[in-house]
């Protein structure tokens, strides 16, 4: 026979009793009020703490961060410079050529009669007209002063020495004065001589007969010197902040080290990520040059090929711009300051609206390390003029240099390194 041990029913939660520690020693009497949370203790604070503290903490990274410091300290001092040199609305030494035809103590002291002025600076001797309007195509001259080869001999017999000006009007501002400056030449020598030949024949006569001629655009027109420039401002824009965070954008999301075990060199990584841009802002030249045209009204004089090749160069100036400063940029927030930080330059100093000849020589040499500068007369002088290459041979020479010599430092300055 087998015994078993009795079984006991299954226990439900209510027969489940907790164990308990007896460590003896009385225990305390439960009272049957509830009990109260001490108050945990609050510090003293001064008045304005935590704000200085706050304060302090951004002091601190504005100094870590020199590049934006600098940027901060350094853009002040460039728009003081900047405005106070080359923004000015008084055009003064507009480069002028002289056909000289007369060749005489005459014509010498009309040409120095426009010099006085200060409106006009001689910028060489020419044998003919067509030599004249030749040097206005090239940008070499804005101005040309033609003097008829019997111009003495007009003006002392009371027919009016002829004078014939050739202004440049792609600029409407320095089409302008140079107009304003030759009429008033010509009535200040006819005052002049006219008083001297009252005196001595007894009659009043005109002396120089002064015909100004508004070349490419007569009207005046602001439009047709605006638009082109703004495609070439809009361009350099647009490049650059597209491709300043390209760099610092790898980084930023951690694929920058997997570019850099890749068997790619340095200059193969830098124009493979500008390629891609390049294209995009060719196809906003095409675009921009017919809104432009529908728009605005602004044909193309030139060839539209040469242009648009042109442009190409002019693109691979500034995309190796913004792959500078990519480069040089730690974030996205320093490579958008550095961005605007060389936008202000290009609109200024660039001859987009002030002109050049009017600025001092320091703001004319830092204009002329700017691609914009020379792609400005390029596609003024293709839009509005209808140029070939053989009238901007130096100026495209100029933008390759220019253009090359960034892309070339860009790539001195790329390191493979997470530094």
């Amino acid at each position: 026979m087998t015994l078993t041990a009795p079984t006991r029913p299954p226990s439900t939660d209510r027969d489940v009793v907790a164990p308990t520690l007896d460590v003896g020693g009385p225990r305390p009497e439960k009272s049957g009020r509830p009990e109260r949370a001490t108050p945990s203790v609050v510090p003293s604070r001064r008045f304005g703490q935590s704000l200085w503290a706050i304060a302090y903490k951004e002091t601190l990274q504005i100094v870590r961060d020199r590049r934006t410091l600098a940027m901060m300290l350094a853009m002040p001092l460039m728009q003081l410079m900047l405005f106070g040199f080359a923004v000015g609305t008084t055009v003064a030494h507009i480069p002028t050529v002289i056909v000289d035809q007369a060749r005489d103590a005459d014509s010498r002291a009309l040409v120095e009669s426009f010099v006085n002025t200060t409106y006009f600076d001689v910028a060489g001797y020419v044998e003919a007209p067509a030599d004249a309007r030749e040097a206005i195509d090239v940008g070499r001259a804005k101005v040309g002063i033609v003097i008829a080869p019997d111009f003495s001999s007009d003006m002392r017999g009371g027919h009016g020495g002829r004078v014939q000006v050739l202004i440049d009007g792609s600029d409407p501002n320095v089409a302008q004065t140079a107009l304003f400056a030759a009429e008033s030449v010509g009535q200040a020598r006819n005052a002049q001589v006219a008083a001297t030949l009252a005196r001595a024949l007894g009659r009043t006569t005109q002396s120089v007969d002064i015909r100004t001629r508004v070349l490419y655009n007569p009207s005046l027109d602001a439009t047709l010197n605006m638009v082109p420039g703004l495609i070439g401002l809009i361009l350099q824009l647009l490049t650059v902040i597209l491709t300043s965070s390209t760099i610092v954008r790898e980084r930023e999301r951690g694929t920058f080290e997997q570019l850099i075990v890749t068997p790619v060199s340095s200059w193969e990584l830098l124009l493979g990520k500008m390629l891609p841009y390049l294209v995009v802002s060719f196809w906003n030249t095409f675009a921009v040059i017919v809104i432009g045209r529908i728009v605005f009204g602004v044909e193309v004089q030139g060839s539209l090929v040469l242009l648009l090749i042109l442009s190409a160069v002019f693109l691979m100036g500034a995309l190796g711009m913004g792959l500078l400063i990519s480069t040089i940029s730690s974030t996205s927030a320093q490579a958008m300051q550095a961005s605007i930080f060389t936008a202000m330059p290009s609109f200024i100093i660039s001859g987009f609206i002030f002109p050049l000849d009017s600025m001092p020589w320091p703001m004319r040499l830092l204009g002329s390390l700017l691609p914009l500068t020379y792609f400005l007369r390029i596609i003024r002088g293709i839009v509005m003029r209808g140029v070939g290459f053989g009238q901007l041979f130096e100026t495209v020479g100029m933008l390759t240099l220019i253009s090359a010599g960034i892309f070339l430092f860009s790539l001195s300055r790329f390191r493979k390194t997470l530094d």
